[in-house]
């Protein structure tokens, strides 16, 4: 489902190749009446729904690297439907992704962790805050006209902490309330009125906007696991320095082999002549 939304709001962008140049009513006008588009963003809602539950059950450590296995179906898509080429180096990408999320899918132990140090959490998003700022002020400033490359990274930092948050705020829910499921409408109501779900919100909405504004420049099997690696990266972290959870040999191969993957992609994505990505 991650795939395919992020497959819909690229080709739904895409359709006017002047959107850059737009006012902001016209954008919003241009969004509104994009079926396609609309579409992508009612999957991406439903997927993230559905991650809310998982994220209450299993370490981000272990959610997060086998959701890196959607950005294969991204390249897949891109090939078949938007007609984006793939190089041999992206397709041995494609291999080593698979490969650790296998290795992921098949641990012993998925649930590690031990609660929420919130104040690791709050120091983290306030340098992602101002990371975002800065990238964002510098692109605008520059001119720069590889802008989605920025926005990408933006992207990934901001999806980073959404996850971090959801995942500290059903840690609070199960603790006050002994369970949180997205079908128990005491404990999701609960989960709204939390703080962090309020943070959770902020980042949401800069990295949907950050991604959009990827979608609409570029190539997907360049941008799309740029922001996924830099996600990974912040997921992981997190992980470890917020909720105290467990990496042992089988997870930090199957990690690593994940970001090698995805790196592979990256690197010969940007390295494929302008003419072969067309």
């Amino acid at each position: 489902m991650y795939g395919l939304s992020a497959i819909l709001c690229k080709y739904g962008l895409q359709q006017d190749t002047g959107l850059r140049s737009y006012s902001p009513l016209s954008i919003l006008k241009f969004l509104i009446k994009n079926k396609i588009w609309l579409l992508g963003v009612i999957l991406s809602f439903v997927t993230n729904v559905a991650i809310i539950e998982l994220q209450s059950i299993l370490d981000v450590s272990v959610v997060y690297p086998i959701l890196n296995f959607s950005y294969i179906f991204v390249l897949l898509l891109g090939y078949f439907i938007l007609r984006e080429s793939l190089n041999s180096q992206q397709w041995w990408g494609v291999l080593l992704v698979t490969l650790g999320t296998l290795l992921i899918i098949f641990i012993d132990s998925p649930s590690t962790g031990e609660g929420t140090d919130t104040q690791v959490l709050v120091s983290i998003s306030l340098i992602s805050v101002l990371g975002i700022g800065a990238i964002v002020y510098t692109v605008y400033k520059q001119k720069v006209e590889n802008y989605e490359i920025a926005y990408a990274i933006c992207t990934g930092i901001s999806l980073g902490n959404v996850e971090t948050y959801v995942k500290a705020n059903t840690n609070l829910v199960i603790t006050d309330l002994g369970h949180f499921s997205i079908f128990s409408l005491d404990s999701v109501l609960y989960f709204f009125s939390l703080w962090p779900f309020f943070i959770l919100i902020f980042f949401g909405v800069v990295g949907w906007i950050c991604m959009q504004i990827t979608y609409s420049h570029g190539n997907v099997s360049i941008t799309v696991p740029l922001f996924a690696v830099i996600q990974s990266v912040f997921t992981l972290s997190f992980g470890f320095l917020v909720f105290g959870e467990y990496f042992g040999f089988q997870k930090i191969i199957g990690v690593l082999t994940i970001l090698s993957g995805v790196m592979v992609v990256i690197f010969s994505s940007v390295n494929v002549p302008e003419a072969e990505t067309a």
